[in-house]
């Protein structure tokens, strides 16, 4: 109802992680540049060793800024768009809105922890100084959880597994990997795509002691094999990655549904509303091989899998987390996802998800399926050097739309713009680029249809 309070819950790189007032994560072309000199600001990222569910001690803990609306990403896993504005834009009153910050280093468990003393705090407070002439309910308020991406793992594990369903209306994920992100173990492989050595090789030192990612693992039947069909990852090594953060990820996993299916019996499926909002237009990794002992081979669809029907499974997601991972799997139906056409970093600020977000946080009832339908998927490099060439891709699209890409400076200004040509039959389409370093918005857009696509490009030196 509109007496509720509303938190916004980010997700990975959605909150500012400081060391002397210095935010430690915010990758900029000369931050990356730091990170290549010995016992750099590496050792200040890292967690140390087998730290599980805990928090870190000194030297290893990081002070929290606050929520961070601006554009970030962490290159070969996740981009976020700025969200300026959001509270505005969803009509919701400063006085009802709570931002929830985290060390989204630490494991999805100990996050939710804090976030369940946070929302006791907050609600009480919020049903205590409520003006009772402007919020007339307030006293009986419980809260909206609105969820960027991970923050989505994190609030499920609150409500579930901790008993947090019965101080909360409803939920509103943006792209939440509810069964993990074959982009997530890419990352942890240190395999990323576009982003080359040396670069790669710190990231994934830094990044494979972080329990969150690991928490990201996929849990749904993800490894294909040409002899049979899919099956899923526990239980195989692979190569990079520590066995316990596998099976930390399937007993996350496993935790959180087997208390759903219990909070289930017990207290009915209408505990409290929950709608999941996802991208399904964009080519994205979606399954796994194992060739050659550990070593795995990432695929975008499930044509080597030995089942005909996996070859028919729907393909593409949000470029991060696939279609099918995006879906609460209780559901069962993906047809109960609400798709949209924006990438990963970019659902938050898509039309029909505000749509959808104004009126959860009116109290009013989900709507139904809200996607224009526009078919163009979009890939997008997330990181590049200076002065070389990249490229854009656009696929399902037609010559009529007039495809440009653009490219966009912090304050939004277009500084290059490049028209899209025809390839590989005409309704493929792809545009060269260069840029100076720096950390830049690229934008496929059509002024045809009045439809654009964005996210995050780093580039270095």
């Amino acid at each position: 109802m509109k007496d509720d309070l509303v938190v916004l819950v980010p997700g990975i790189m959605g909150t500012a992680l400081t060391r002397n007032g210095a935010d430690v994560w915010d990758l900029t072309p000369e931050a990356m540049s730091r990170l290549l000199r010995p016992r750099s600001t590496r050792e200040i990222l890292k967690l140390p060793e087998g730290i599980g569910d805990d928090d870190p001690e000194a030297p290893d803990a990081l002070q929290l800024g606050g929520v961070i609306h601006g554009r970030r990403l962490l290159p070969g896993l996740v981009s976020t768009m700025e969200d300026q504005g959001l509270r505005e834009r969803l009509g919701i009153e400063e006085e009802r809105f709570a931002e929830f910050p985290y060390d989204w280093r630490l494991s999805n468990r100990n996050s939710a922890e804090k976030l369940a003393r946070f929302v006791q705090d907050r609600l009480t407070r919020w049903q205590e100084t409520a003006d009772p002439q402007r919020f007339p309910r307030a006293r009986d308020a419980k809260v909206i959880f609105l969820c960027r991406s991970m923050g989505g793992l994190v609030v499920r594990y609150y409500t579930e597994v901790l008993g947090g369903w019965e101080q909360t209306r409803s939920v509103a994920t943006l792209g939440t990997p509810f069964s993990g992100s074959v982009k997530a173990l890419r990352f942890l492989t240190g395999r990323m795509r576009w982003v080359p050595s040396p670069f790669d090789e710190w990231i994934h030192e830094v990044c494979s002691t972080y329990p969150s990612l690991g928490q990201l693992i996929p849990t749904y039947r993800v490894v294909i094999d040409p002899a049979g069909g899919r099956s899923r990852l526990n239980g195989q090594p692979v190569e990079g990655v520590d066995t316990r953060m596998i099976d930390d990820s399937f007993a996350f996993f496993q935790e959180t549904q087997d208390a759903i299916e219990e909070n289930d019996a017990v207290h009915g499926r209408d505990r409290y509303t929950l709608i999941a909002l996802g991208g399904d237009k964009h080519r994205t990794d979606q399954a796994l091989s194992f060739r050659s002992g550990a070593r795995p081979a990432f695929h975008q669809d499930f044509s080597d899998s030995g089942d005909p029907e996996d070859r028919g499974l729907r393909l593409f997601g949000d470029g991060t987390v696939a279609h099918v991972a995006q879906t609460p799997p209780e559901w069962r139906d993906t047809g109960r996802t609400v798709w949209l056409d924006s990438r990963h970093a970019d659902l938050i600020n898509a039309d029909h998800a505000l749509k959808q977000l104004r009126r959860i946080c009116d109290g009013l009832e989900p709507a139904g399926v809200l996607s224009t339908g526009e078919p163009v998927a979009v890939e997008l490099p997330d990181f590049a050097r200076a002065g070389q060439p990249f490229d854009v891709w656009a696929t399902n699209a037609d010559a009529a739309m007039g495809l440009r890409v653009r490219r966009l400076g912090e304050d939004g200004r277009c500084v290059a713009e490049e028209v899209m040509r025809p390839c590989d039959g005409g309704n493929s389409f792809r545009a060269e680029l260069r840029a100076e370093a720096g950390r830049w918005t690229l934008e496929v857009c059509s002024k045809v249809l009045g439809h654009s696509c964005r996210d995050v490009l780093l580039v270095v030196q």
